[in-house]
C-alpha cells in the first residue's frame, strides 16, 4: 500500500476531538506523548519531534467559527507556537490565589504536634491525630489524591506507636518545605515544557529538576531534624528513629510528586508497600530497629524509578490528556 499523501490529515482525523479541544499546541503534544507519539514517530508524519506535529495539528485543525482546514504545510516548516496565557492573566491569577492560603497553613501540623506534646492523654492523642490528618490534607490535593493519603497512614501511625508523638515533629515542619517543592517543580517543569523544543528536550530537563527538588526537600527535612534535635524526647531522637523519619518522608514526598501530578496508582503503591514491610518488621521479634529506616529507603529507592520515568512526560505537566477515539 502507498503511503498517504498527507498523513498529518490521518493523524489529526484519527484524534479530531483532542485537536479541536486543545487550548494551545502543548496540549495536543502532551496528549500525543500520552499516546504512545514519539519523535521517532513523528518523523513518519515529516516532523523532527512531537512538538512540531502539534503545532501543525492545532494549525490546521478547524474551530467552531473558523474557517475549514488550511493547506498541509511545507516540509520543514511551522506554524508559531500559540503562546500560553501570559502571567498575571486570569488563567494564573486564580490558582495563585488559592495557593497562598493553604500555603500560610502548611505550620499547623507543627503547631498541632507541638500542642499534643504539652498535654497528656486522649488530648494528645487527639491534637496529634488532627496534625496528621491536616498533614495530608495539604500535601495531596482533593479527588483521587487523596488515597495515596490513606495509604501513608499506617507508616505515620507506626512512627507515632514506637517513638511517641514527638517523632512526628520533624516530619509535621517538613509539611512547609515539602509543599514549596511540590508547586516550585510544578511550575518549573511548565515553564520547561513551554520553552522545549523536543520531547527528549525536555525529558531531561524534567528529571534534573526532579533531582532538585527531592534534594531541596531532604536537605530541608535535614536542617528540621537538626534543629529540633535539642526539643525532642528520648525515644524520638535516636539515629535509628532518626533515619526512620527521613527515608519516610522522602517516600512520601515522592507520593506527593506523582499524586499531585495525575499518577495516583504509583502514589498509593509507594506507601502501601513500605506500609507492609513496616507491618512485618513489628511482628517479627527481635528485629533491629534499623531496619525500618531500610524498609522505608529502599522503598523510596525503588518508587523513584517509575516516578522519573512518569514525571518526565510532557503529559504530566499539562493537565489530564482530552479523550480520544
Amino acid at each position: 500500500m502507498r503511503a498517504p499523501a498527507d498523513p498529518v490529515r490521518v493523524l489529526m482525523h484519527r484524534h479530531r476531538e483532542l485537536c479541536e479541544r486543545a487550548t494551545d499546541p502543548l496540549e495536543i503534544a502532551a496528549a500525543l506523548e500520552a499516546h504512545g507519539v514519539t519523535d521517532s514517530t513523528a518523523a513518519r508524519f515529516r516532523h523532527r519531534d512531537v512538538f512540531s506535529l502539534a503545532e501543525e495539528l492545532y494549525a490546521r485543525t478547524p474551530r467552531p467559527g473558523e474557517a475549514a482546514e488550511g493547506p498541509a504545510r511545507p516540509h520543514g516548516t511551522t506554524p508559531a507556537r500559540a503562546p500560553l496565557a501570559p502571567p498575571g492573566t486570569a488563567r494564573h491569577r486564580a490558582p495563585a490565589r488559592r495557593r497562598l492560603p493553604r500555603r500560610l497553613l502548611t505550620p499547623l501540623p507543627a503547631a498541632l504536634v507541638s500542642a499534643g506534646m504539652a498535654v497528656p492523654g486522649p488530648l494528645q492523642a487527639a491534637l496529634t491525630a488532627a496534625a496528621v490528618l491536616a498533614g495530608g490534607a495539604l500535601l495531596y490535593r482533593p479527588g483521587r489524591a487523596r488515597l495515596a493519603a490513606l495509604c501513608a497512614l499506617p507508616l505515620v501511625a507506626l512512627l507515632w506507636y514506637r517513638a511517641g508523638p514527638g517523632a512526628l515533629l520533624p516530619p509535621a515542619v517538613a509539611v512547609v518545605p515539602a509543599v514549596w517543592c511540590r508547586d516550585w517543580f510544578a511550575a518549573r517543569s511548565r515553564r520547561r515544557l513551554a520553552g522545549s523544543r523536543s520531547l527528549r528536550e525536555f525529558a531531561g530537563g524534567a528529571r534534573a529538576l526532579l533531582a532538585g527538588s527531592l534534594l531541596l526537600f531532604t536537605a530541608g527535612l535535614a536542617a528540621t531534624q537538626a534543629a529540633l534535635w535539642p526539643l525532642l524526647p528520648p525515644a524520638a531522637a535516636g539515629w535509628a528513629v532518626t533515619a526512620q523519619t527521613t527515608a519516610l518522608g522522602v517516600l512520601l514526598f515522592e507520593s506527593v510528586l506523582l499524586a499531585a501530578h495525575g499518577f495516583h496508582r504509583a502514589a498509593a503503591a509507594g506507601p502501601a508497600v513500605a506500609g507492609a514491610l513496616h507491618l512485618l518488621l513489628v511482628a517479627l521479634p527481635g528485629a533491629p530497629p534499623a531496619l525500618h529506616a531500610a524498609a522505608s529507603g529502599a522503598t523510596a529507592a525503588v518508587l523513584l524509578v517509575p516516578a522519573s520515568r512518569a514525571l518526565a512526560g510532557a503529559f504530566a505537566h499539562h493537565g489530564p490528556p482530552p479523550r480520544t477515539h
